[in-house]
């Protein structure tokens, strides 16, 4: 039975104000992934099961953001195929993925190293904090709303306002680190920064039509951040102040992100990119 012959769930609020959709698909992500599913249930697991709380909550949110992606292929059925898929492309674009976190590591480590920046080795807690933002975080600002998003905006001309529009969204979630201990000055860059990487992760999740690979790339580059024993801590908050060494490599970093975002969207790979986001919405 053809998509046209199945029965189509109506999306009054979300098809009659797409904008506001993507908003409201990510404030429910974000609830449904830390709150809910993610936090609630974790610890109840751990309360019940008398285990340290902490790994579990990692653990279950980690599931959880799994759990979100099912749900919204079941919500969108059967128009949406779902933002995972292992193709005849996903080879290529796992390279691709990797030449990107090399991209972005190399010239910051040239940067710390040169400038006698203190790295340690990735600790288990590190690790868990580094999966836990790369599988969430996709998922609540990528998997989720950005999928939706190709839904109405699968146009050439409207990629910028998607990727405008999500990464704005990831970079304001990363304000409330200042509630965590955060500088305010780091802050206003991890602002500007995490804008940044939201539009190459963007670009390469609508390139790739497999949400997988920006959490792989998230995953690893966290890992990567969380090495830095001046500036970050083990949890993942910045709680130096800005030095002028940080400013230069994340400004630096910066540019990187918006080169490799621009490179993804050229012009002549956007009907390609518009290909793969019609057939996944069976259109």
């Amino acid at each position: 039975m053809s998509t046209n012959e199945k029965k189509v769930i109506k999306h009054r609020i979300l098809d009659k104000h797409p904008i506001v959709g993507i908003i409201l698909l990510t404030v429910l992500a974000l609830f449904m992934i830390q709150g809910f599913i993610g936090g609630v249930l974790g610890v109840g697991i751990a309360l019940v099961l008398g285990l340290p709380q902490e790994p579990i909550l990692y653990i279950s949110m980690v599931v959880s953001a799994f759990i979100m992606l099912a749900i919204h292929k079941r919500w969108f059925y059967p128009e949406y195929e779902g933002s995972i898929s292992f193709d005849n492309r996903f080879g290529k674009w796992l390279i691709v993925t990797i030449a990107i976190l090399l991209a972005l590591i190399i010239p910051d480590f040239i940067i710390m190293t040169v400038t006698g920046t203190n790295f340690v080795a990735p600790s288990i807690k590190s690790i868990l904090v580094a999966l836990v933002a790369g599988t969430t975080e996709e998922t609540i600002f990528r998997g989720i709303p950005a999928s939706y998003a190709m839904r109405h905006f699968n146009d050439r001309k409207k990629l910028p306002l998607v990727i405008g529009i999500t990464s704005l969204l990831f970079s304001l979630i990363h304000a409330t680190n200042i509630f965590a201990g955060a500088s305010v000055s780091a802050t206003l860059l991890q602002l500007l920064t995490s804008f940044g990487i939201g539009t190459t992760l963007c670009a390469l999740y609508f390139r790739s039509g497999n949400i997988i690979l920006p959490m792989l790339l998230h995953f690893l580059y966290d890992v990567y951040a969380l090495m830095n024993a001046d500036s970050v801590t083990e949890a993942g908050v910045l709680d130096a102040s800005l030095t002028v060494k940080d400013l230069t490599a994340n400004l630096i970093i910066l540019v990187i992100e918006i080169a490799i975002t621009l490179y993804l969207l050229r012009g002549p790979v956007l009907d390609d990119l518009t290909e793969i986001w019609k057939k996944k919405w069976n259109k």
